[in-house]
């Protein structure tokens, strides 16, 4: 799926043009992923070191192994939606921050969205890519190159699905301020004052 607001080009200097916000959910998700890679994928690595082996699962219940080979049930539950759950609450967290951070600074979130949108895919494969080199270096028990990369296309397709729906849902709902609450907005103390002094006036002629 092409993606227009990722794709702008700007005429003078051919380099992207994203929206102010951008570079903040860059970081965001960009630090989300690292500290996910560390937490919850990279932490496989070790499965096989002759230490027990624990981690959590999205709903908080413990995946644990003893001297146990990677073939078989870890491997199994490695795949079986493991990650999927961690990807998809970041996904939903980082929507909704991008439709209250438009409606806030002022942001067309039809532009805003696409880039998150962006964001998150390009999240998604990194995360499913580092799965598959650990899942060959744990084939491989010290000989990586001698077992095959495991294609992950079908989950990276999964979660970009999961990803588009959000971001068409949200665009579906999106409403930007009207022109007239813009400016109501943005005049609310001198309306305010008017308002008083109005009040004022009318009390004084009133005892006058």
């Amino acid at each position: 799926m092409w993606n227009y607001a990722a794709a702008r080009l700007d005429r003078v200097g051919s380099t992207p043009m994203t929206t102010p916000l951008y570079p903040t959910f860059r970081k965001r998700i960009d630090d989300a992923v690292e500290q996910l890679l560390q937490n919850q994928v990279t932490a496989w690595a070790f499965l096989n070191s002759g230490k027990p082996f624990r981690v959590k699962k999205f709903d908080g219940r413990e995946i644990s192994y003893g001297d146990v080979a990677f073939e078989g049930s870890p491997r199994e539950v490695f795949w079986a939606r493991y990650i999927e759950p961690f990807l998809e609450d970041l996904t939903l967290r980082e929507v909704e921050a991008a439709v209250s951070s438009a409606r806030d600074r002022d942001v067309n979130a039809k532009l805003l969205l696409p880039e998150v949108q962006s964001l998150l895919r390009a999240a998604s494969r990194k995360v499913f890519a580092r799965m598959a080199e650990i899942d060959q270096r744990l084939l491989g028990k010290g000989y990586p190159e001698n077992v095959p990369l495991r294609r992950v296309e079908r989950e990276v397709h999964s979660m970009a699905q999961f990803i588009d729906e959000r971001i068409r849902a949200e665009l579906a709902m999106w409403k930007p301020n009207r022109r007239i609450e813009e400016w109501y907005e943005k005049n609310r103390f001198w309306l305010w004052l008017i308002g008083t002094l109005i009040a004022i006036a009318g009390l004084c002629a009133k005892f006058l």
